[in-house]
């Protein structure tokens, strides 16, 4: 790969990757991809509003919004009027969603030990720092 885009085409190609095989191991367990980080947060803290829960994982809201819509669809968690301000809402775990505590870490672990193999220790960290710089270069 050479050319002055080959840096954003390869960024590309292992962005689209990760995210296909994230879908694919996680759908086994009736997840999306992208709800693993939803699920993070209420397995931290549960009853979070959603804006609580974007600022967390660093999307907007209406993000979150329509992730927790698809969720509670498939019984993963539910929504409830916030008791002392009815316009908004919390989101909880059901106990479907509680159950995946136990399961969708080692598929996001496994995903990631099998992405980085190929890479020493050394490497795995220094490649971390490099995204990093990447990421504060872009204003992240």
């Amino acid at each position: 790969m050479r050319g002055d885009d080959a840096f954003l085409t390869r960024i590309a190609t292992v962005s689209r990757r990760l995210k296909s095989e994230t879908e694919r191991r996680l759908r086994a367990h009736g997840v999306h991809a992208g709800q693993q980080f939803i699920l993070g947060c209420l397995w931290e803290r549960d009853g979070l509003t959603p804006g609580q829960i974007a600022t967390r994982i660093g999307v907007e809201a209406p993000t979150v919004t329509r992730a927790v819509q698809r969720m509670t669809t498939s019984g993963l968690v539910r929504s409830d009027p916030d008791e002392r301000d009815g316009r908004r809402v919390r989101i909880w775990l059901t106990r479907k969603g509680e159950r995946l505590r136990g399961v969708v870490p080692g598929v996001s672990r496994g995903l990631q030990e099998e992405a980085l193999s190929l890479l020493s220790s050394e490497e795995r960290v220094t490649l971390n720092d490099l995204l990093g710089r990447v990421d504060r270069a872009l204003g992240g």
